[in-house]
């Protein structure tokens, strides 16, 4: 049984004006059907209403009310579903949040708009005659369940249909704030569900207001909005809805290579699923901040191949990679990867052997990668700085908890902290202390 992804994306010409056109409705689906197939996630479209009066009917009560229904009719299995709104993009690396949830009821709080959320919660208080907790309100644009709750859904929806004209009047002349979201959390806490709260990450909404399209501007050192840094599935909400379409395109427009099978980062291995290798974040970072021309005409130093991923990573940013592994199997792995480029080195080595030499070639930036004992850093440190002096020197490793990479590092000046951050977990159960690794004596 796979995982499912329940999409809802119903286009309708009743709200077309509202919304100013469909086009961020593909633009969702595309992201979701990538991290669905880079995830072995099932991904299943909702793109056309059950009940075709979709005034009496909106499209978030039936995403809802329909999504056991709709996975029975389609003969779809499933372990868990994922319930989101197509006013959402997720990111192209977002971790896979199936295995966060523990089998729970798994949903983000609502906390953008107290305001909003309190006077729904009042407008129908009457309706349930029960008090709802607020600090237990989640938003329902995004939700993870499992066949568990099955009976939450489905009552819900018997609620639906025989309080129906009573809904529509609440929604569009009583309360007027929102659909079933309020409902939704008035039953599951009435039931009793249990609710597993996740970051804020899986649901970054009113971007504009937090100011998330914009970046740190003062520091000038890494111009990449903060919506794309610290979130994880951007929902495009907050904003005047005739400019969803513009404001998602321009998203895409900027970020869509990312959702390619031919990016550079989707024909590497990364952190997650391969111990050996550096994380997709790490490598996201050399490319960021190696991106200028300028480090197009320098050449690199790589002590420690490995097989190669990050070896290929540094092809794109440099002029020249000479790279250097001890083990033959690497090697042969290295090259394979390295096929497509004609500017990478590959010399197998012991580079702690007494008889190894560094290249008598001019190296701008150094990739510390070999040895993983303080000796072996320092070692490596001093033998770059005496042979091509106060080089760029990049190091994975950083965060490990013995700290034993750390304290020599440190020695240096560190200037960027790269991949990820501490708390992240490698294949093979290592949890980062700080940062994965670090970028010293950039120019």
């Amino acid at each position: 049984m796979k995982n499912v992804v329940w999409w809802a994306g119903v286009k309708t010409s009743e709200f077309n004006d509202k919304y100013g056109g469909h086009d961020w409705i593909e633009i969702s689906k595309k992201s979701w059907q990538y991290w669905c197939k880079q995830n072995d996630v099932e991904f299943v479209a909702f793109e056309e209403p059950i009940e075709k009066d979709v005034r009496r009917f909106r499209i978030n009560w039936q995403k809802s009310i329909f999504v056991f229904d709709e996975l029975e009719r389609r003969n779809i299995d499933y372990d868990q579903i994922c319930l989101v709104d197509a006013s959402s993009i997720i990111k192209w690396d977002a971790p896979n949040f199936f295995n966060l949830t523990d089998h729970q009821f798994c949903a983000v709080k609502e906390t953008d708009n107290m305001n909003w959320m309190l006077a729904s919660i009042k407008g129908y208080e009457p309706f349930f005659g029960y008090k709802l907790d607020p600090i237990k309100y989640f938003s329902s644009g995004f939700l993870v369940f499992n066949k568990l709750h099955r009976e939450l859904f489905m009552s819900f929806k018997q609620l639906y249909y025989d309080n129906v004209d009573t809904f529509v009047k609440l929604q569009d002349e009583i309360v007027r704030k929102g659909t079933e979201q309020t409902p939704l959390n008035y039953l599951a806490q009435i039931q009793g569900v249990d609710v597993k709260f996740l970051s804020p990450a899986w649901k970054l909404t009113h971007i504009n207001r937090k100011e998330m399209f914009q970046h740190n501007w003062q520091l000038q050192e890494d111009a990449r909005p903060f919506f794309e840094k610290y979130g994880y599935i951007w929902f495009f909400t907050g904003i005047n809805k005739e400019n969803r379409s513009h404001i998602m395109s321009q998203a895409w427009e900027r970020y869509k290579t990312f959702y390619s099978d031919d990016h550079v980062l989707n024909k590497i291995k990364n952190k997650h699923i391969a111990k050996y290798t550096t994380s997709h974040k790490f490598k996201q970072d050399i490319l960021y901040f190696f991106s200028a021309e300028k480090y197009k005409q320098m050449n690199v130093l790589e002590l420690g191949a490995c097989r190669g991923d990050t070896t290929r990573i540094l092809a794109e940013c440099f002029n020249h990679v000479y790279s250097y592994e001890l083990d033959n199997t690497n090697i042969a792995d290295a090259r394979n990867i390295t096929s497509d480029c004609d500017n990478v080195t590959l010399t197998c080595a012991d580079v702690y052997d007494k008889d190894f030499d560094l290249p008598d070639v001019e190296i701008h930036v150094a990739f510390i990668d070999a040895g993983h004992t303080a000796d072996h850093i320092k070692y490596d440190i001093e033998r770059i700085k005496r042979k091509y002096g106060d080089v760029i020197m990049i190091f994975d490793d950083y965060g490990q908890p013995d700290r034993a990479l750390y304290n020599e590092i440190n020695q240096l000046a560190v200037d960027r902290y790269i991949g990820e951050n501490a708390g992240f977990v490698t294949a093979n159960g290592i949890k980062f202390v700080t940062s994965e690794g670090v970028i010293c004596n950039m120019k």
